[in-house]
């Protein structure tokens, strides 16, 4: 199932190129108990991070008129829309308010829109559709405020696919939080042995880990971002079906 399953006391090895990490990852196996797979959006069914990485950089570059670092900005991959502020607002006058850098992102990015049509992962569809097909449900939690999560799953044509759909202003406490996770779970009525999570940001595969979740990580390669945290790893959406058959 991953880098290394450990079966009646002998070992086998699949493909370095398909499953991450380290030199060698052990994956457990399920025994077939999986019912339902719960999805992040950003970096995992599209391809949004680096866009939302570029925007903000030149929004703080103009309102700010300061270059904020990468190191910064990638603080920003997987959190809320207050992780934003947090990561950019020593780089903002003293005088700028929370409200102001909202208020003002908002007006920037009706101005710079963002086509999410466009940034959809290729094997978004193919993927959901043959896990439908298996017999899964699906699910989506984000840390996405609701609005922009809703028109984005029904713009890029995944939204017909999930059955529950959980966003960031949704629940009280935001990824690394296990709130999300845990309240998804009771929506489906079912157990943390029975689903899996695909996630790409390490704020994510805390959130969980902590609610008990086994975590496949959609490796990322652009970004130095800490996936360690996970169960297992792939490089594409599209491996998915393959990985849970053999589960």
């Amino acid at each position: 199932m991953c880098a290394i399953i450990r079966a009646q006391g002998m070992h086998y090895r699949q493909r370095q190129s398909q499953f991450s990490g380290k030199n060698e990852e052990r994956c457990r196996r399920m025994d077939g108990r999986i019912k339902a797979v719960i999805f992040d959006m950003d970096g995992v069914l599209i391809d949004s991070e680096i866009v939302y990485m570029r925007r903000l950089k030149e929004f703080t570059r103009e309102a700010a008129q300061r270059e904020v670092p990468r190191k910064q900005l990638l603080k920003m991959v997987g959190a809320t829309s207050e992780g934003h502020w947090k990561a950019v607002r020593a780089y903002f006058p003293p005088e700028w308010t929370r409200e102001q850098f909202f208020e003002a992102y908002r007006v920037y990015g009706r101005s710079h829109p963002v086509s999410y049509q466009d940034i959809v992962f290729e094997d978004t569809i193919p993927t959901l559709k043959r896990l439908k097909a298996m017999g899964l449900r699906l699910a989506m939690a984000t840390s996405t405020p609701r609005e922009k999560a809703m028109e984005t799953k029904e713009l890029c044509g995944f939204g017909s696919f999930m059955e529950i759909v959980l966003c960031g202003d949704m629940v009280k406490e935001s990824k690394p939080n296990p709130e999300i996770y845990l309240k998804c779970l009771e929506q489906l009525g079912l157990s943390g042995e029975q689903c899996i999570v695909v996630e790409d940001s390490a704020y994510g595969i805390e959130a969980a880990k902590r609610a008990g979740l086994y975590v496949v990580a959609r490796r990322e390669t652009r970004f130095s971002m800490n996936q360690e945290g996970a169960d297992c790893y792939i490089n594409r959406l599209g491996e998915l079906p393959r990985l849970l058959e053999n589960m």
